[in-house]
């Protein structure tokens, strides 16, 4: 049924478990995976009204940020390696979480994606949203949300 699954990780423990479902997902249906981590940039209010951080810290900032990221989307690669998965680990720099993996599952022909749910509900899902719930809305192919 699905040849390319998107498989998309913030690092978390759910995503952990999603990664293990999705990939067992794809292995029985023969499909190779993309692993993707939005790396959203750093907080604005690190520059603004007065702060300011020195360079060395910024660049030791971006690159613990870079190195956990790619940490995420190793995890994947090697879930999809034991299982004899094909899987290109991405991290991509976003606004949005959302955003970049709707687009990076039209860039690279994804006709799938498969990713945790966190569950937040009442008025911390209502005024935060979800980036599972903005996927669902704005995906124009199947979202299997694992939970």
């Amino acid at each position: 049924m699905f040849r390319h699954i998107l498989i998309p990780t913030d690092g978390s423990e759910l995503a952990a478990k999603a990664i293990r479902s999705g990939v067992r997902l794809a292995a029985e249906m023969g499909a190779k995976v993309t692993a993707v981590y939005a790396q959203e940039p750093r907080p604005l209010h690190l520059h603004n009204h007065g702060y300011a951080l020195e360079k060395d810290l910024v660049a030791e900032l971006d690159r613990r940020s870079h190195a956990f990221a790619e940490g995420c989307v190793a995890q994947v690669a090697i879930e999809a390696k034991a299982a004899g998965v094909p899987c290109e680990p991405l991290v991509v720099k976003a606004e949005r979480a959302y955003e970049a993996i709707v687009k990076t599952a039209q860039e690279r022909a994804c006709d799938a994606i498969f990713m945790a749910s966190h569950g937040h509900m009442g008025l911390t899902g209502m005024v935060l949203g979800s980036v599972t719930q903005q996927v669902l809305a704005r995906a124009s192919i199947p979202v299997l949300v694992f939970r």
